[in-house]
């Protein structure tokens, strides 16, 4: 009985050893200060990799109504939490998630919301939103009858209730918003449409608007860009890709027997207006899927021949490596027990898309799978065209990144543009640095540019320029054009 007993106390002492309570304390008067939070309305929760990343499960009270909301749960001492909190309905904080390691003794975990403590004077500044769709509707993707585009951001709960509409140019949606708001506040937001297959996204990071001085002094703004920054084909040159894979003799990847018969061919990639199915590749998702063509359309050249092709085209703004696979029959009966992804996962056709590529035609053969060099005898009639004359907006990223002292940034600005895209030959340029609470650090440009591309060094070593390590975001605009891109100093 006495081994028992002594066995039963051990365990005891061995939970109450490494057993540790987490305070975890969030300070919501930011928020209400900016008129984000309502505290009679909205609840303030806490989500992580402890609770399964659930919305609800772990709800913070303010018993004494100091704006502070509180939570304690029991962890194990070493446990790494990974977690965000919550306010609202849906409103998460933005990334980068919060981590925390437990250790002994009585601990707290304190921050603001958002990791957002600035109390500043605040004005009211009417923001314009606008979406250039003119590629997402020409490829099919977008249908302006049945399918809507909304704003979504932190400053919404990235929510899908507010809607834009077209403006005068068609394929240009906007939404006019009034913000209370101050010079430096850092919005991050997507564009995202539905379609009665689901909700597409813009792709990663979120997009950053940062509010200016003369923002705030003239109580408007503008931010205007195509989707996913894509180069629309009715205002510039895209590159022109015949793709033509030879199905003949073609081998399942599933069951390694060569098909009955093909009687569909699809093709997906990573880049615009290619793209990959889920996990899995559900029938659904074909939709997703360009469809090729052995009909003599489309780009076919002989019908019939089971070999087939089509013509895509490509946003020609910048270097492009594509990866690619093409699938037999999918989401049919004859597609031998599943949805064909041509190989094992992790294997690819690729081939390179340089900016001046007009036009070109890549051969493949079903299941053969590696890379298409430029030098490549599968890639036939290239054209190509002097980028002489800039027709298009850009700001790069930052090379090398991370970075330490140095980086170099290039940006173009061009010679022509339909007006509500900026429409000018050069104009005034402003290229600044922001820390990641939005206040200025650098400018690096400001000043008339002619049309051209443009490449500016940031040095942190230099002058007063000596900054900690950490994220910063660097904002070029000109005309009614603004973009930012986020970089990473790592000393």
């Amino acid at each position: 009985m006495k081994k028992v007993w002594g066995l039963f106390s051990v365990l005891i002492l061995s939970f109450f050893t490494t057993a540790q309570t987490v305070e975890f304390q969030v300070d919501m008067g930011v928020q209400v200060y900016k008129g984000l939070f309502n505290l009679s309305t909205d609840a303030v929760k806490i989500a992580g990799n402890f609770n399964d990343w659930n919305n609800g499960a772990d709800v913070l009270t303010d018993f004494d109504g100091d704006t502070i909301y509180t939570i304690t749960k029991t962890f194990t001492i070493g446990d790494t939490l990974v977690f965000k909190f919550i306010k609202g309905t849906d409103g998460w904080e933005l990334d980068p998630n919060r981590e925390y390691v437990v250790t002994a003794g009585n601990t707290a975990y304190s921050d603001y919301f958002d990791r957002d403590d600035l109390y500043r004077l605040t004005s009211a500044v009417q923001i314009v939103f606008a979406c250039e769709m003119e590629y997402e509707i020409v490829s099919g993707y977008f249908n302006p009858a049945t399918d809507t585009l909304s704003l979504r951001g932190n400053f919404n709960g990235w929510s899908d209730q507010w809607v834009m509409i077209p403006t005068a140019e068609p394929t240009v949606y906007a939404i006019t918003k009034t913000f209370i708001t101050y010079a430096g506040e850092v919005f991050n937001y997507k564009f995202a449409y539905k379609t009665n297959s689901g909700t597409i996204w813009e792709n990663d990071p979120n997009s950053t608007f940062i509010v200016t001085d003369a923002d705030i002094s003239q109580g408007t703004a503008l931010v205007i860009r195509l989707f996913n920054y894509l180069i629309g084909p009715g205002a510039y040159p895209p590159s022109k890709i015949k793709f033509i894979v030879d199905m003949n003799g073609a081998v399942s990847s599933i069951n390694s027997q060569p098909f009955s018969s093909i009687t569909d061919v699809r093709l997906c990639g990573d880049k615009i207006p290619l793209r990959w199915p889920t996990s899995g590749w559900p029938n659904a998702d074909s939709l997703f899927a360009l469809k090729l063509f052995d009909d003599g359309t489309n780009g076919d050249i002989v019908a019939g021949d089971n070999i087939w092709s089509k013509d895509i085209k490509f946003p020609l703004n910048e270097y492009k490596r594509v990866q690619y696979k093409y699938s037999a029959n999918w989401g049919l009966p004859t597609n031998n027990g599943g949805n064909e992804n041509e190989s094992s996962s992790g294997t690819y056709h690729y081939f390179d898309i340089l900016p001046n590529i007009l036009r070109a035609t890549v051969v493949d053969t079903f299941g053969i799978m590696g890379e298409h060099p430029l030098t490549d005898p599968v890639i036939l009639d290239v054209e190509s065209e002097d980028l002489g004359l800039i027709s298009f907006y850009s700001l790069e990223q930052n090379y090398p990144n991370p970075f330490n002292p140095s980086t170099k940034i290039k940006y173009s600005i061009p010679h022509s543009a339909r007006p509500l895209l900026g429409g000018a030959r050069g104009g005034l340029v402003t290229l600044k640095v922001y820390d990641i609470l939005g206040n200025e650090v650098a400018e690096l440009v400001n000043e008339y540019k002619p049309a051209g591309v443009y490449e500016v060094e940031f040095n942190v070593s230099s002058g007063s320029r000596a900054l900690a390590s950490g994220i910063y975001f660097y904002q070029l605009k000109t005309n009614n054009f603004v973009i930012s891109k986020k970089m990473i100093l790592l000393k």
